[in-house]
């Protein structure tokens, strides 16, 4: 068996307010959850960002395979 490409990690921030939250996720699944929570509604203070800052301390995305 081979293995498949090496998967791009990203940190993915969500802020709004005082809540601040930040995760690993791969490339593609957290730009599926920057480009959901853009199309939401009522979340005009919320702030998504993704970068290349990981740290290895950082949670996992819940769920994270929903957003393959």
């Amino acid at each position: 068996m081979t293995a498949g490409p090496a998967r791009r990690i990203r940190r993915i921030r969500i802020e709004s307010g005082a809540l601040k939250m930040g995760y690993r996720a791969s490339a593609e699944q957290a730009a599926h959850v920057a480009e959901a929570l853009a199309n939401g509604h009522g979340m005009a203070d919320l702030v998504v960002t993704i970068d290349d800052d990981v740290d290895e301390n950082l949670p996992p995305l819940p769920c994270g395979t929903l957003w393959d």
